[in-house]
């Protein structure tokens, strides 16, 4: 029995009878995938960020705006007014927008990791599960196969009970572990029930949508070797990516803070109409008198200057240079954690190989060979039905743990893929 056979139709746990496992309609684990990613909703919220991220990029490039004032003035009782207009324009100076455009695009880059980071871990939970969920439905399948002949074992064994043949203890015997395969069938059902529901719930589906899936539990062999895994994952994971933007954008606030600590300058710009007279007179050229008053109209230049001395930002610097050590740190940590994540993987992928081998190789022919003299031993009358139905029982302990080698080396695939930031279990190349 391959792991790539196709299942029986089954009822499943909340009472649908359809066919799960369909491989010409039925939807791989990458096209769950890709019916994921434009509808989670932790992705959505993750590339929101990245929106955020961009619009704060943009507001950072932007140039400080001018202030324009405006004032008057006009004498209670009298004719003395006064009007001025000024302005001034930032000068933002030693870089001070450029500081604030790099801890921007710094904060954008890590947005845009951490979406990634978000699909790679969607990705191998929706392929993980799919790994579940076909483990699950071979199961069933040997379970509903191993029934079917033990139906049959049955009736056989009724109508040689009635020729006098077989002892009735025999035919007993043999319906209670056909009641205990249908127990065990019906628990397999269950899991494969929930497991379809997690799945769905993956690929944001609903829990009453249909679900037929196609896949192998045998993925296709990884090609790279340790040191090229490991080479690949330190060059494209997304959270060490999101970790070593993080150290840049802590580089960035030192500067930043630094700059903030130096002086700035604005340009000034006013203008002033004075209107202003006394209360005597004065001689007109012709002999009459008229008030002492005139017009006058100044123009202002000035520069204004932000002198630190008492606030050089002493602070935000300590605390940037505080944070930048510490960003420091967790790059180291996480350089480390992701090599020892692909040497585990690696690791772990190799001897599920090889566990897989030693069953194929091994155990599961001699088991079934096992059971069929022991079937014909009993035929001939020289053993009790026990030993049939115990090396039964042992053969279905080798299947189930062939499932299980099966299950493990799939799911040792995928996560070795997802450890050097593959795009799917089939893509794992250089």
């Amino acid at each position: 029995m391959s792991a790539a056979v196709l299942l029986a139709v089954l009822p499943t746990a909340w009472g649908q009878s359809a066919g799960v496992l369909d491989p010409v309609h039925g939807l791989s684990a990458e096209d769950l995938v890709a019916r994921a990613l434009p509808r989670n909703g932790d992705l959505l919220a993750a590339r929101q960020q990245v929106a955020a991220a961009r619009g704060s990029l943009t507001q950072a490039g932007l140039r400080a705006n001018p202030s324009l004032e405006l004032s008057g003035m006009q004498e209670v009782a009298g004719s003395d007014n006064n009007f001025m207009l000024g302005g001034s324009l930032p000068l933002e100076l030693f870089g001070r927008r450029d500081r604030r455009v790099e801890v921007a695009r710094g904060d954008l880059r890590v947005s845009e990791f951490e979406a990634a980071q978000h699909e790679r871990q969607l990705r191998l939970d929706i392929e993980l599960k799919m790994g579940e969920v076909l483990a699950a439905l071979r199961n069933l399948q040997f379970t509903e196969e191993l029934a079917a002949l033990n139906q049959q074992a049955v009736d056989l064994m009724r109508a040689r009970v009635e020729k006098g043949s077989a002892a009735p203890l025999d035919l007993n015997m043999l319906r209670v572990e056909l009641s205990r395969i249908e127990a065990a069938r019906a628990d397999l059902e269950g899991k494969l029930g929930v497991n379809l529901l997690e799945l769905k719930s993956l690929a944001a589906m609903k829990p009453d949508e249909e679900l037929h899936v196609k896949g192998t539990l045998e993925p296709s062999p990884f090609p790279l070797t340790l040191e090229a895994a490991t080479a690949r994952a330190l060059s494209k994971r997304p959270d060490l990516l999101a970790v070593r933007a993080s150290e840049t954008v802590t580089a960035a606030k030192l500067k930043q803070a630094r700059v903030e600590g130096r002086p700035d300058a604005s340009v000034n710009a006013n203008y002033q109409r004075m209107d202003f007279g006394f209360g005597v007179n004065g001689t007109l050229p012709g002999g009459g008198l008229r008030r002492v008053q005139g017009m006058f109209n100044d123009v202002t230049l000035g520069v204004s200057l932000s002198l630190p001395v008492r606030n050089r930002n002493q602070g935000a610097i300590e605390s940037a240079v505080a944070l930048e050590e510490a960003a420091h740190r967790r790059r180291e940590y996480a350089e480390l954690i992701v090599g020892r994540e692909v040497a585990a993987a690696f690791l772990s992928y190799r001897k599920a190989r090889e566990g897989l081998d030693i069953y194929r190789e091994g155990v599961r022919g001699q088991a079934r060979q096992n059971l069929d003299v022991v079937r014909k031993v009993y035929e001939l009358g020289r053993t009790p039905y026990t030993e049939v139905i115990a090396e039964q029982r042992r053969y279905v302990d080798v299947e189930t743990g062939y499932t299980e080698a099966l299950s493990r080396y799939y799911q040792a695939s995928v996560r070795l893929c997802s450890a050097v930031a593959a795009d799917g279990r089939d893509t794992c190349r250089e």
